[in-house]
Order: C-alpha cells, then structure tokens, then sequence
C-alpha cells in the first residue's frame, strides 16, 4: 500500500507531500491544475523515462519518493534475491541531478531500473484510458483465467519448467552443431595428433637437442682440437702434463725449506689435476662423438619435427607444444562422447516435455472451466456501464503442441450491437469502450489477485449520470480489496472516496506553482458542488452534494 508521496522540484511542484491510507482516495482539480503533473511524479519512482523538461529548476536536484506498507505482499524473496534490505516501511526514491541524470534507491540502496520497475510492479499498478493496450495481449487473457481458477501458481511451474524445456532444446542445437563441426575436422585432428605422437615431447630437452646437434655438425673440427689436447699433454715424448710433474717433483725436494715454495708446489698439483681432469673430459667428448652416429641423425630428426610443429602452430616452446597436443586429445575424445550428451539431453528433453503436456491439458481444462463464468460477470458489468447492446467473448481454443502459455490459444471478441457478428476486439472497440471493459475486469480480479494499490487516472472522462455512478460503484468495491486512488473530473466518482484530496495553483514569489491539500467535509461538499454546477455556493448543487456524499 503506498503510504506517502513526496515530489520536489517535478514540473510545477516545488514541494508536496501527501499522504495515503487504505480504501479509496479521490483526487480532483480544474484541468491544468496539474493532477497530471502528481502522477508524472510518481511514475518517475516507479521506474519510468526521466523528461528533463519538467525539470524547471535546473539549479536544485528533483526527487521522488514513495513509501511503501509492504506487510502481507510477499516480497520479502525479491529483496533478497536483489541483495536489498527488506523493511514493511519501504522506502522508494528517485533523484535526478542538475545534469539530468537519474539515480534510484531502495531503503537508501542503489537500484538499476530494471530492479525498480520489478519491485513496483507488483505494488502498484495505474490505469488510464491510454493504459489499455495490454487487454490486447493474449497473455493478459491467461493472467484472468488463471487467477479466476486457482491456476497462478501451477502456471507459473509451468513456465518455468517451459523455459528449461527451451534451454535444453537450445543446448541440444548447439551439440550437434558442434559434432557436425567435430565430424569434419575429425580427419584432420587426428592426422595433427599423430604428427604430436610421433615425438616424446614430455621427455625432450631442445636446448641439449639443439647442443648435441652442433656438435655434430662440427664434428671434425671438434675431434681435431680434442686430439690435439691429449697429443699435447700425453706425447710419447714429454708432454705439457709430464712437464709439469716434474716441475712439482722438484719443487716438492726442496719445499721444506721455503713455505713460498711449498704453497707453489701445491697450487702447481692442483693445475695438474684439472688439467688431467679436463684431458678426461675431451676423452670422453672424442668418444662420444666416434660412437654416436646413430643417436646424432635420431636428434637431428626429432630436431627437425619440433621446429616444423613450432613453426606449423606459431609457437616457440615445447610447452606451448605439448598444450596444443591436449587440447587436441580433448577435443578427438570428446567426439567420442558428444553422441552421449546428445542422447543423454534428449532423453531428458522427453521426460520433461511429457510431463509439461501433461500439465498444460489440465491448465487449459482449467481456463475453459471458468471462461463462460468470467465472460457472464464481465458483460453484467457492461451493461451496467452503459454498454447494453453490447456482449464480449473469450475465444479461446487449443494448439496441437505445447508453448509458453501452454495448449492454450485466446483473444477477446466483442460485438457492439445485438445481432452483429463478433469481431477481434481490437479491431473494432474504440478507446472508450476498451476503458470500460479493462475498469470491468480489474474489477473483477480484484477479488482474486492481491495488488497492493491501483490508481485511475481520469478513466471516467465522457461518460455521465447513471454510468458515472456504476464506475463509482465498481471502484468502491474494489477498495474493499485493495488501496484505490482516482483522479476524477466526475462528482459521482470523488463523492465516494473515504478521503479526498483538491490539487490548485497558487503563486508564490512571483511564481506559479502546484500544491494539494486534504479536504475537510465542508471543503468537500463545495468541491463537488462546484464540480457538479461550476458553482460552489448554488444551493441545489450544495444539497446534490450533500446527498451523493453521505
């Protein structure tokens, strides 16, 4: 239930608040006193496109803000589902800066406005006679029938189930397109796979490849110098190694003498043994190098097989190498078990779409159930509303395969005149009658679908006497239900309000603005006086007054 308004710096309002209690509130006001202005207002906190040009006062921010009685609605799923705070107070604002930005907020939390319409969708809902167009919309014909049958919440498992259903057909698509495009890569994945297979990547080392190769390639270069290093310390005749031992032998005869001579000694032995160290190792590089012709052209091979697959896949790495060749193991065995998925999918697609036809015959049998009874209430209320000769019908039949509304199939039919055909509502009621039939049916889901507020903005234009006095009727009964706010130009509809608000201009410094006050009963019998004659002080118009109030 909405339970206060407050609007500043909005078109002509420099600062209002208003509050709201249960039952049902009339709002009247000379035309372009600006009672359009309040419901601009208060679209802007329910979501709506900000109009920059009824922001006049560039130099100060607008704002709107509405509270909200949450108790009873249920909400308190969507506020933690949306990450808010929930509160029965509730408080909702809308502020746009100097720049014509907007921000919104919720229990003082930023909200997108696709949050904010969510939330206020289910709190608040205004009609007008350019607010029809969803009588035209086959889902509203199902949203009726449903709530008269009891069949809300079964629909609502159904749709959701009906969107798995549409999920699962997608991702079945998108397998098979992916094995078509398996199918005819498949050759060519595994031809690449083999070239991987043929070399042990896992256990080669390039750099020592790449080494050894060199080696080889300049191998006779390397035997000559390694030959020439043990001729040179090992000569038959006295090498550089013999040489140098017996320099140590000498120095070793007279080290006692000297610690000089004895530390040279030991460094000179030292040199030997790393010499004779080194000469071991170029020993066992000639060896390798006479012994390994084999082992060299297998390496130059692997060698050649590495730089062609780098070059081929535009790598530089044997890492990056051995990631393509899994990838490419993933992807060959996954062709292998596509076939699966798609059957496994497809058996669950069954299970669920046997279950959803099941459920869409008994939803469909539900809605014809209680379409002849709907269609009974709803011409009654027509008639009574001035549209005697007047009759609607839902024609509603069912499809050869499931949808997102189930087997189900509807449209309103209307004919004007006793006698005539029925034709596609639509295409024949004028804006008028479509207003006259939506007020009818909101009226009757009234008594089945809990909405928190509904507010009626100027439905009522055009018609008169007797009419006049059925919608206000209508309206009174739906504020048994739910919190009702009329803005009326009608006295027989602002005579029935429990509470009655008067919106007028007054200036202010040089400056028109809007404002609203809450009327007194004396207030009240003037205002319709005045509605009903234009002429507040004429007595019979006073004593109408009077009488259409009590």
């Amino acid at each position: 239930m909405l339970k206060k308004l407050r609007i500043s710096n909005y078109a002509l309002i420099d600062n209002v608040e208003i509050s709201f209690e249960n039952g049902m509130t009339s709002i009247t006001g000379e035309t372009g006193a600006g009672k359009s202005i309040l419901l601009g207002g208060l679209s802007l906190v329910l979501g709506s496109r900000v109009d920059n040009t009824k922001i006049i006062n560039k130099d100060k921010k607008c704002f709107v803000e509405a509270t909200f009685d949450l108790k009873g609605q249920n909400l308190e799923v969507f506020f933690s589902d949306n990450d808010l705070d929930f509160d029965n107070q509730t408080i909702i604002r809308r502020e746009v800066n100097q720049s014509g930005k907007s921000r919104a907020f919720v229990n003082d939390t930023p909200v997108r406005l696709d949050q904010l319409s969510g939330l206020t969708n289910s709190l608040l809902d205004i009609h007008s006679q350019f607010n029809n167009l969803n009588i035209l919309d086959t889902n509203f014909i199902f949203l009726i029938l449903d709530s008269l049958s009891n069949n809300t919440i079964n629909f609502n498992t159904y749709s959701n189930d009906f969107k798995s259903l549409m999920a699962l057909e997608k991702k079945i698509q998108e397998k098979e397109i992916q094995r078509d495009t398996l199918d005819s890569d498949l050759d060519y994945n595994n031809y690449l796979l083999n070239e991987f297979n043929s070399i042990d990547l896992d256990n080669i080392d390039l750099e020592d490849i790449e080494n050894k190769v060199k080696e080889a390639d300049n191998v006779d270069d390397i035997k000559e110098a390694l030959s020439l290093i043990n001729e040179e310390f090992n000569s038959e005749h006295i090498g550089i190694s013999e040489k140098l031992s017996n320099i140590v032998r000498k120095l070793n005869k007279v080290s006692g003498s000297s610690n000089r001579i004895n530390s040279l000694a030991d460094s000179l032995s030292s040199i030997i043994q790393s010499l004779n160290d080194m000469i071991d190792d170029s020993q066992s590089i000639l060896n390798d190098l006479s012994n390994s012709e084999e082992d060299i052209n297998k390496l130059r091979g692997n060698l050649d097989k590495i730089y062609t697959l780098q070059n081929k896949h535009r790598v530089s790495s044997i890492d990056e190498l051995i990631k393509i060749k899994e990838n490419l193991i993933l992807v060959v065995d996954g062709h292998q078990d596509i076939d699966q998925e798609i059957k496994d999918l497809k058996s669950s697609k069954d299970i669920l779409l046997k279950d959803l036809v099941s459920r869409a015959n008994i939803i469909h049998e539900k809605r014809y159930s209680v379409k002849n009874d709907f269609e009974k209430l709803l011409n009654q209320n027509l008639s009574e509303l001035g549209m005697n000769n007047s009759e609607i019908k839902i024609d509603l039949s069912k499809t050869e395969s499931i949808q997102k509304n189930g087997f189900s199939e509807g449209k309103f039919l209307l004919k004007s005149n006793k006698g005539d055909k029925y034709s596609d509502l639509r295409n024949i009621a004028s804006g008028g009658e479509v207003s006259r039939i939506m007020l009818s049916i909101k009226s009757i889901l009234s008594n089945y679908i809990r909405l928190s507020t509904i507010i009626f903005d100027e439905i009522d234009t055009g018609i008169s006497g007797s009419v006049s006095s059925k919608v206000a009727d209508l309206m009174d009964q739906m504020s048994k239900n739910m919190q009702v706010i009329v803005i009326t130009h009608t006295p027989q509809v602002a005579s029935k309000g429990d509470f009655h608000y008067k919106v007028f201009k007054k200036e202010v410094e040089n400056k028109i603005i809007t404002d609203i006050k809450l009327l007194e009963d004396k207030e009240r019998v003037k205002e319709i006086a005045e509605m009903l004659s234009g002429d507040k002080s004429n007595k019979s118009a006073n004593e109408l007054a009077n009488e259409l109030l009590n």
